[in-house]
Order: C-alpha cells, then sequence, then structure tokens
C-alpha cells in the first residue's frame, strides 16, 4: 500500500527541482540519480538496482545497489557484491551491447520472469550476478532521445511475493523514469527545453492537477480579477478566475507546488486558495495582457530569463545560424538580448532573495551565481563570448569607465531607471579583473525593506538586555565586527532606529547608504571628489551631532577621529573586519590609535555571524552523541535533544532543509579589569579570559544555544564558528 505514496513524494521531489531551477547544472545529476535510484528501490522493494546513462557512444554505470537480503545466508557474498559494484561503476559498456543496449537501442522496456520459456537467460544472469535471479525489469530513460536506462532485480521476498516483478511494478518503473528523463535531460543537455505548454502538461501531470487547454471555455470572474488587482496577481503569478466561497478560491497557476507564493497571496488578498487548476506561462501573460493591458504593454517586461538565455546559448552553438539573433550582435553591450538578460539577471535575484549576484567569466564559460541564505548557488551558465557585453553593460548602468579593464572599479546602479517593474532596488556594484576577464559582484540593496527591531536579530534576552543599556549611553565607541554579509549594518541601523527620537540628533556617513531612515540624517560617501569618512566625521564634529555613524573604520585617520568624537561627548557606533570581539581591540591599536585612547572610548565591541535557520516545517530531532554531544556539553554544560535538517527538504524550504537566517552575537563590555588589560596591551587570548569572566558569551557559545533553542544545526553552527580554544 505505501508504493503510490512514494512515488507521490518522488513526483514531488523531482518536480520541486524541475521548476526551481530554470537552468540546472550538471552537476545536479548525481544527486538526482541517487535520489530516483533510491526511490525506486523502496518503491518496488527490489534486492537489485543499476542505473544507466549513455555517454556518447558508451552506456555508463552511475548507480549500482544491492540488498543486504542478498548475502544474509552467505556474509562472504557481501565483499563480492561491493567488489562488483566497484567494478561495474567503472566500466562503460559500448552501445547495443546486452538487455540493456537494447532497451536503449528501442526505447521499449524489457520483462522477464523466471518461467520455463526465460529460464536459461535466468540462469545466465545468476553467473554473471553471482545470485539467483527470479525476474527482471529494464525500462528506458526516454525523452525525444533515449538517455539512458534502470534495471532491478528481484522484488524482495518478505514483500509477500514469490520475488518477481508484476505489471504494476513495470507501470510504476515507467511513470519514475519518465519523470527522472526529463529532469537529467535537462541538466545534461542546456539546449534541451520543454515547451511552456509540454511543461505545463507535464506539472498536471505529476501533481494530478486539471489542465486548462482553451482559455476560451474559461470561465473568469472579472470583478473578482479587479479587486484583487494586477500587482499581486504579477507578484504572486496566481490568477484568481472564479469564487468556491466567500473566503475561498479558485486560482490558476504554474507551478502550483509554490507553497511560498500561496500563503503569500492568501495573506495579500485574505482568501483561502480551494482549488488550483495548472496553466501554461504563455496562457498566463495572454491573461495579463486581456485583463491588464495597460501594464502588459510595458516594453520586454516579462520575459523569461531562461528564454533569453536559451536566445543567446543558440546563438554560439553550432547550429546557430539558425538563430534570430546573430553572435556578432551579442558582443555588443547594447543588443536588445543583453540588455534584457542583464535587467532579467537582477529581477530574479531580486526575487530569489539573493543578497548578491556574481558575473565570472571562466575558462570555457560564463557562470552567474547568486548568493541566496549566505551559500552561493549556481543560477545559469552562458557563452563566454557575451562575457565582455554584459560587464560592460552593468559598467554603463552604473557610470564606469568602460575603456578601463585593468583596474577594480565601484559604482552604483539605481535599477528604477531600468526597469518597468515595481522594484525599487539599488545594486552596490565591484568590478576586479581577474585570470580570464572581469567579474563583477553586485549587492542588492533593497530600499523598500525596513529595518528589523532588535528583538528580531536572535539576540539572547542576557545579549539584548546589555546591548539595550549600551546603546543608550551619552558617549563612546560601540563597534560591531565580523566578515562581508554578516549583519553588521543591519544591526546599527536597529539600533538607531530604537534610540531615535526628536530630541536627538543622529548623523550617518555611509558608503553606499543601505537603508533609508525617517528623522536621520544620512550622507553618502564618494571617494572621486574626495568625501571620505575622514571628512565627513570632521564637517560632522561641527555639527552639533548626539550619534554618530560611521560606515566603516578603514584606515588610521578614520580611527583617530572617530576616537576623538567619543571622548569628546559623541556615541559613535561603526563596523571593523575582524573575526571575534577582543582581536577588535588589537586592530584598532594596529591603526595607531593609542590603547589608553581605545579604553578611555571603548563602550562596547559586538561581533556577529549569521547562521541558516533549519527549516520549521521539516526539522528532525536527534538526540547527540559522541563529539557533539562533548561539543554542546563543553559551551553550555547542557546535553539533549537537538535538530538536524532533513535532507530532502519540503515544498516551505524548497528542498534545501534550512529556510532564512538568524545572528549570533558575542558581546564584549567594557570593565575595569579590561581597561587595565588594554592599557598594559595584553595579547588577544588574555583579552578573551578577561571579558569570559566578566560574563561574555563567545560567537561558539551562542551558535550552541542557538542550536539548543532549534533554531540552527550543530554542522550549520560549525561550519561558521569552530569551539573556542581559550577556556
Amino acid at each position: 500500500m505505501a508504493t503510490p505514496n512514494i512515488a507521490g513524494t518522488l513526483r514531488r521531489s523531482l518536480l520541486i527541482k524541475v521548476i526551481s531551477k530554470p537552468a540546472p547544472s550538471r552537476e545536479d545529476v548525481s544527486s538526482v540519480i541517487e535520489l530516483t535510484s533510491s526511490k525506486i528501490v523502496e518503491a518496488l522493494q527490489a534486492q537489485s538496482m543499476t542505473f544507466y546513462l549513455v555517454e556518447g557512444n558508451d552506456i555508463t554505470f552511475r548507480n549500482v545497489y544491492y540488498s543486504p537480503t542478498l548475502w544474509a545466508k552467505d556474509p562472504s557474498l557481501e565483499k563480492k557484491l561491493q567488489e562488483t559494484a566497484a567494478t561495474l561503476l567503472a566500466l562503460k559498456l559500448p552501445l547495443g551491447t546486452g538487455i540493456v543496449g537494447k532497451v536503449i537501442g528501442t526505447g521499449e522496456p524489457v520483462f522477464f520472469r523466471n518461467t520455463e520459456e526465460q529460464a536459461p537467460l535466468m540462469a545466465s544472469l545468476a553467473k554473471t550476478t553471482g545470485f539467483e535471479v527470479r525476474s527482471m525489469l529494464t525500462v528506458p530513460l526516454k525523452t525525444n532521445i533515449v538517455i539512458g536506462a534502470i534495471q532491478v532485480l528481484n522484488k524482495e521476498l518478505s514483500a509477500g511475493t514469490d520475488g518477481a516483478f508484476t505489471e504494476k511494478d513495470l507501470t510504476l518503473l515507467r511513470e519514475v523514469a519518465e519523470y527522472s528523463a526529463t529532469l537529467l535531460h535537462r541538466m545534461l543537455d542546456p539546449k534541451f527545453q520543454l515547451s511552456a505548454d509540454d511543461t505545463a502538461r507535464f506539472i498536471a501531470k505529476l501533481t494530478d492537477l486539471p489542465l486548462v487547454t482553451k482559455l476560451s471555455e474559461l470561465e473568469v470572474d472579472d470583478k473578482l480579477v479587479e479587486v484583487i488587482g494586477d500587482a499581486i496577481i504579477r507578484r504572486e503569478g496566481i490568477f484568481p478566475h472564479k469564487r468556491v466561497s466567500p473566503n475561498s478560491l479558485s486560482v490558476l497557476m504554474t507551478n502550483p507546488l509554490d507553497y511560498a507564493k500561496r500563503e503569500s497571496f492568501s495573506q495579500a488578498t485574505e482568501m483561502s486558495i480551494d482549488e488550483v487548476a495548472v496553466i501554461s506561462a504563455t496562457q498566463f501573460d495572454e491573461l495579463l495582457h486581456k485583463y491588464f493591458k495597460a501594464a502588459a504593454n510595458a516594453p520586454a517586461a516579462d520575459i523569461d530569463i531562461g528564454s533569453v538565455a536559451e536566445v543567446i546559448s543558440t546563438a554560439y552553438s553550432p547550429e546557430g545560424g539558425s538563430s534570430e539573433v546573430s553572435a556578432a550582435d551579442l558582443e555588443k553591450e547594447d543588443s536588445a538580448p543583453i540588455i534584457q538578460l542583464t535587467n532579467r539577471i537582477i529581477e530574479d535575484a531580486y526575487v530569489s532573495g539573493a543578497s548578491d549576484i556574481h558575473i565570472e567569466p571562466m575558462e570555457k564559460d560564463l557562470l552567474v551565481r547568486y548568493r541566496i541564505d549566505g551559500l552561493c548557488q549556481e543560477k545559469l551558465r552562458l557563452p563566454k563570448q557575451v562575457a565582455n557585453a554584459m560587464v560592460t553593460r552593468i559598467k554603463i548602468m552604473c557610470n564606469l569607465d568602460i575603456s578601463e579593464r585593468r583596474l577594480p572599479q565601484d559604482g552604483r546602479i539605481v535599477f528604477k531607471k531600468y526597469t518597468k517593474k515595481n522594484i525599487d532596488i539599488d545594486l552596490r556594484v565591484a568590478t576586479g579583473p581577474m585570470n580570464h576577464g572581469e567579474k563583477v559582484v553586485m549587492r542588492i540593496l533593497d530600499k523598500t525593506k525596513s529595518t528589523l527591531p532588535l528583538p528580531a536579530l536572535g539576540f539572547s534576552e542576557e545579549n539584548l538586555a546589555k546591548y539595550r543599556e549600551c546603546i543608550r549611553q551619552p558617549y563612546g565607541m560601540i563597534l560591531h565586527c565580523g566578515p562581508t554579509g554578516s549583519g553588521k549594518s543591519m544591526t546599527l541601523y536597529s539600533a538607531l532606529g530604537e534610540i531615535n527620537a526628536p530630541d536627538i540628533n543622529i548623523q550617518t556617513a555611509e558608503d553606499p547608504i543601505e537603508y533609508t531612515l525617517a528623522g536621520i540624517n544620512q550622507m553618502q560617501m564618494s571617494r572621486q571628489i574626495g568625501l571620505t569618512f575622514e571628512r565627513a566625521l570632521r564637517c560632522y564634529l561641527r555639527m552639533d551631532p548626539d550619534v554618530i555613524l560611521v560606515g566603516e573604520i578603514r584606515d588610521r585617520e578614520t580611527a583617530q577621529i572617530a576616537v576623538e568624537a567619543a571622548l569628546t561627548g559623541h556615541l559613535l557606533v561603526s563596523t571593523l573586519h575582524t573575526n571575534d570581539a577582543p582581536s577588535t581591540i588589537s586592530r584598532i591599536g594596529e591603526m595607531g590609535v593609542e590603547p589608553f585612547n581605545i579604553s578611555a572610548s571603548l563602550v562596547c565591541v559586538c561581533a556577529q555571524r549569521l547562521l541558516r535557520r533549519v527549516c520549521k516545517n521539516c526539522k528532525v530531532p536527534y538526540e547527540p552523541e559522541g563529539r557533539e554531544k562533548d561539543i554542546i556539553e563543553k559551551a553550555l554544560g547542557w546535553s539533549g535533544p537537538i535538530y538536524k535538517a532533513n535532507p530532502r527538504g519540503c515544498p516551505t524550504c524548497a528542498g534545501l532543509g534550512y529556510k532564512g537566517r538568524v545572528g549570533i552575537h558575542e558581546l564584549m563590555l567594557n570593565s575595569e579589569e579590561l581597561t587595565e588589560g588594554i592599557n598594559k596591551e595584553i595579547e588577544v587570548a588574555a583579552l578573551k579570559r578577561i571579558a569570559m569572566k566578566n560574563g561574555m558569551k563567545t560567537l561558539h557559545q551562542d551558535s550552541m544555544l542557538k542550536v539548543k533553542q532549534g533554531l540552527t544545526t550543530i554542522e550549520e553552527a560549525l561550519s561558521n564558528v569552530p569551539p573556542d580554544l581559550v577556556l
């Protein structure tokens, strides 16, 4: 009875992968083969399973599985089968070899049972495999071509059969092969694309939902569409066409498994989704054009990133002559596909929740990656020849020197100028010469995003109370340290938001201004005209400030004036790039600030990192053992059940097991003992001991606290912060 559910789980897992990665990479092939193989073994209760792929003129073995029941009576068989598996995985067969070759050649499945007629074949198979073969199923992995095959031998006897597969098993295996073949073909061949209509048919089949084929037969409630409005329908990609009840709707979606969009749509409309039908992307656009003509007329507004990438890739393929765009055109920064693709990449990254976009020329192609929740993820690969055109286009957007390719440059894109969509973001751009061409990194600064309140940043109760006390000091210096992307700026903005009041004058010097805050005076640095942090600080000291925020202390001059400001009645907050709180003291000392000035001005140092949150929906509880248990006990003096990420994930976290991030903090407050240590210029480890003695929780201890609270996993915590050396 479990089989249909398992097949359903496979459909779901594979479909999420198909839809969530418009341009999958070859690196995903192994994980999909592994996922498919384990599900096949589980669903069919097979004793042996082999996964084959066609590579050139050869058939390769990509996964070989043997069940432990095969050597239950003869333990010596285990080693033999392990050796056989290792040999097969290194082996290549010429196309056309054996039963697998026949299945790949004809595209038709083969089903053998241990009957009198097929007994000789089964006996010969037993000699090859080393165990008795009672039944065999071999099905092709077929799209418009055959790309491989799946073979299973013997059903487990515990399944209540005589070890033979049934017609029902054949149907299930063919179905699984169809899903897997489509997905794998997309990963192995970037040119293989399903049309919008084929994709919709594929999704409808896999989700068992109705498919809309003719818009003319669709019943649409015009008033309902008008009430919900263009913005929500476009943003969520959900078209409401009729009411099912006063508080529920029937909707059309291109991806019905996008539960995040469904939840967002329900929150925005305050109506639940009762019925979902599948619609192709083309038909969805037709509905938008029909009901929202003005918005639909925006030039090139809804061109899919995959479509533009395909046009560009096709132009450079051997048969690229048939493409509507010539390769020569694509090497100009003002060609329409280059402009469209650059815009689509930025829009897509913003919608995906990316913090950074990396455009990286490699030896053979151009790689585009997004950083989402702190991890880089490959988005697409383009022909190497378009690298110069795309980099030049980005430089034009941020007004940089397009003739200078040998030196790094920094700039800023105000994206509103280049898009008709309601996306109000700026991008901080950095370019630099690499060995295969210029690399560009764009940091996304969302101007519509408000800062989070301090309690939402992950501070422990103890640290939050201490930090709030620090930011209300009348004067002194508060420093935040950590690597790029560790949330320093967000914490500083949240702190300023909390103390901001009409009777306090807050002035900031930033490069760039990441968030616009009401009631705060913010100044953008500009090196080209000589407006540096040092100059801004000198200006601010004459402008009657109460609180000064300096984006970053980078050099001796800025450090000296920052300390001067903190010593003369101002509260100064800033950031530095150091590993932990105690090492910040030696870093400022290296900049030439006298130790007695550091100790006299310092209020506190807060080191921080961002850890990925384990998905609330699918996290798995377990009891840590061995080294894991020792690490937690050493850090917290506690041990008990904690959580790990589900390797398969769920729709909420898009199959990743993690969703969102949480901060960890190391808050070092100044004290009499610490002041004495700073003045004596004692080493960093000794400063850390003093701070810990005075109640400081280290980054590692705070990360273990988040593990205890079930917010993250021990793997994620240790991958960001190692255990403390100082006890």
